[in-house]
């Protein structure tokens, strides 16, 4: 056998022995994501997740692998998707909001899960604690259904003459009940009048529409809700309908030309929950990690949607604003 052919020989053999690139990618770790919602919604959460890993040093394909699945806004396909995300055996798994969580957690007390915003997980069962969760959940919170009253003092200034509100979600949130709950204190307070209604589409928006009217409402409340995000084009269209002053929970709404918003930025928790996923990848047990609740709020006003409906912004709430959208 001559050199050239010793060569090839020798090539031919690494080759053979050499793992391929699809089985050298399947020994990298690999990250879970499940979110709840539309995939144009909410896609760019899961970017500003991917974002922050890559801050930290991961990126798909070259030392983690990430799988994500989306819920399309259905609920019910959430423990299928999360048995679906587990047979693959991840590493970590991340998930947003509390309702996504909650479905990994149910077909898992093993996977570290690291949340990625959500409230109301307090009823679930799957933390202790705040400071010591004790399980395999840990992660960021958003907080949000302690800020209905905030939305409600806003709207009181901005439209005092406001004595019926329409108060909207979808019905469908982890944390429904406290978001209730706290609207109606708040509302007491301020003696405002509050109008209970629910879509969990948007076809149902038709009704709720023409319950304002009836009802004769002031303005309008939109609660945190995951579910609300989703078609929130056709919320805020709602509003401007009616022509009544709103008050959002989500930063999103406040960009697409919605009047208020009092929110956290999801994008930042998302990115927050990236540092997690690379303590846990580096050996810390996800029971010991204590969850971390936003430390900034930001009030966004929309002051083109305020010109739509003849509403003049309180130079009290303008100076407050973090960001006012012209």
């Amino acid at each position: 056998m001559n050199r050239r052919e010793l060569l090839v020989a020798w090539i031919a053999l690494a080759a053979a022995f050499a793992p391929s690139a699809t089985v050298a990618q399947s020994r990298l770790p690999l990250v879970a994501v499940l979110y709840h919602g539309k995939e144009s919604a909410v896609k760019p959460r899961v970017e500003a997740l991917r974002d922050g890993l890559r801050d930290l040093g991961y990126g798909d394909g070259a030392n983690i692998r990430l799988e994500v699945r989306w819920s399309d806004n259905r609920v019910e396909r959430l423990p299928a998707l999360a048995r679906e995300l587990l047979a693959l055996k991840p590493a970590i798994a991340v998930a947003s909001p509390t309702l996504a969580t909650e479905a990994l957690w149910r077909e898992s007390k093993t996977v570290p899960i690291v949340m990625s915003g959500g409230s109301g997980w307090e009823r679930s069962g799957m933390i202790a604690s705040l400071a010591r969760p004790g399980g395999n959940v840990t992660g960021v919170t958003n907080q949000l259904n302690e800020l209905a009253g905030k939305q409600l003092e806003f709207l009181a200034e901005i439209a005092p003459r406001a004595k019926r509100v329409l108060a909207l979600s979808s019905g469908l949130a982890a944390s429904e009940k406290e978001l209730r709950a706290g609207a109606r204190a708040a509302a007491d307070v301020l003696g405002i009048t509050l109008v209970e209604a629910f879509a969990d589409r948007p076809e149902k928006l038709a009704a709720v529409e023409a319950s304002c009217e009836r009802e004769r409402c002031d303005a309008l409340l939109v609660m945190v809700d995951p579910n609300l995000v989703n078609f929130r084009f056709e919320v805020i269209a709602m509003a401007a309908r009616l022509r009544v002053p709103a008050a959002y929970a989500m930063l999103e709404f406040a960009a697409d030309g919605g009047l208020l918003t009092y929110s956290t930025d999801a994008t930042h928790l998302a990115r927050r929950a990236a540092t997690y996923v690379d303590k846990i990848l580096k050996g810390a047990k996800p029971g010991e990690l204590p969850i971390e609740r936003p430390t900034r709020f930001e009030l966004v006003v929309n002051q083109k949607a305020a010109k739509a409906i003849g509403l003049r912004i309180p130079q009290s709430i303008l100076l407050r604003a973090d960001r006012v959208i012209e």
